[in-house]
C-alpha cells in the first residue's frame, strides 16, 4: 500500500460521526459514534475492515461521537486517546493534553480546543510532509482553532446550518439560541469564512461536515463555501460535503490543485464548446 496520508468522513451529522484515516496501511478512527457493527459496514463501503483500526481519538465527548467505542474494544483491543474532559468521561481512554503531539507510528495527532457547550477538540494530524485538520461541534471560529488549522492540506471543518433555515425552522426558541449561539454550531456563513481565511496557506480539499438533516443541505452548504472562495480568488479548493451514514470517497491529502486551463469540448449536440475548467 502506497506510503500517502488519506482519509474518508465514513458518516457525519447528529445521527453519529467516524472519520477513518490511513498512513502506509495503519489506520485510526477518529471518533466512533457508531456500534461496532455499523462501524464495519461503513469500512467495507470504502474498502477497509474493523482490522485495520490501529488507534481510536476521541474529540468530544457526545453520544454521536463516543457510543460504539465500547462495543468496538471488544472486538479489537486498540489505544483510545482523548483531551481532557473527554477522557475522563469515556472509560480505557488515555489522556493526551491539548497541543501536546502525540506519536501514532508514521502519523503525529494533536487536539487542539474548540469552543462549544461540552469540552470538545480538533485534531491536526501529519505524517511530516501532508497535513490534514478536523474541527466539528464549535460555535465560532477564533484565532486559537485557526492556528491549528492553518498549513493543513485537508480540512473538515463543522458547517451545521443555514442561518435563515435555523431561524424559520422548527426548532425551539431555546435550542435555536444554543446552536447559534458562540458555543453552538458553525453556520455555513461562518465556515466559508474561516475557508477563505485557510486557502491562501495551502488549504486543497476542503470537507463540509455535522450538516443538520433539518437547517441545511450538501448543496446549501458547497454553495455557500464555493461562492465565498470564488470571490475571494480561491477557486481550485475542491469544495464537498460529508453526509449522514455516507462515507465521503477518498481524500488523498496534499493531492496538487490543477491549474486552470481553457479547453475545447463538444456539447451532446455536436456542438463545439469554449469553458474554463475550475
Amino acid at each position: 500500500m502506497e506510503a500517502i496520508l488519506r482519509f474518508s468522513v465514513l458518516s457525519s451529522g447528529s445521527s453519529g460521526n467516524a472519520t477513518y484515516l490511513e498512513a502506509g496501511g495503519r489506520g485510526l478512527l477518529v471518533d466512533a459514534g457508531f456500534s461496532c457493527r455499523r462501524l464495519r459496514g461503513l469500512l467495507g463501503r470504502i474498502g477497509r475492515e474493523i482490522i485495520g483500526v490501529s488507534a481510536v481519538l476521541l474529540t468530544h465527548g457526545h453520544a454521536d461521537h463516543t457510543c460504539g467505542v465500547r462495543s468496538l474494544l471488544r472486538e479489537r483491543e486498540v489505544p483510545v486517546y482523548a483531551a481532557p474532559g473527554v477522557a475522563e468521561d469515556v472509560k480505557g481512554a488515555a489522556l493526551v493534553g491539548a497541543g501536546e503531539a502525540l506519536d501514532l507510528g508514521g502519523v503525529s495527532a494533536t487536539f487542539f480546543e474548540v469552543p462549544h457547550d461540552a469540552p470538545t477538540y480538533g485534531v491536526r494530524l501529519s505524517d511530516g510532509e501532508r497535513v490534514s485538520a478536523l474541527a466539528t461541534d464549535l460555535g465560532e471560529m477564533g484565532p486559537g482553532p485557526l492556528r491549528f488549522l492553518r498549513g493543513a492540506d485537508a480540512v473538515v471543518l463543522e458547517a451545521n446550518h443555514d442561518p435563515d433555515w435555523l431561524r424559520r425552522g422548527p426548532y425551539s426558541a431555546d435550542l435555536k439560541r444554543r446552536v447559534a449561539s458562540a458555543r453552538g454550531h458553525l453556520s455555513n456563513e461562518q465556515a466559508a469564512e474561516a475557508a477563505c481565511a485557510l486557502a491562501p496557506h495551502g488549504l486543497k480539499d476542503l470537507v463540509l461536515a455535522h450538516l443538520s438533516e433539518t437547517n441545511n443541505s450538501p448543496a446549501r452548504a458547497c454553495g455557500t463555501a464555493r461562492k465565498a472562495l470564488k470571490m475571494a480568488g480561491h477557486t481550485g479548493v475542491r469544495v464537498r460535503a460529508a453526509m449522514a451514514k455516507h462515507p465521503t470517497t477518498w481524500i488523498e491529502v496534499g493531492e496538487p490543485i490543477e491549474s486552470r486551463e481553457y479547453v475545447y469540448r463538444y456539447g451532446e449536440a455536436g456542438v463545439q464548446l469554449f469553458d474554463l475548467l475550475e
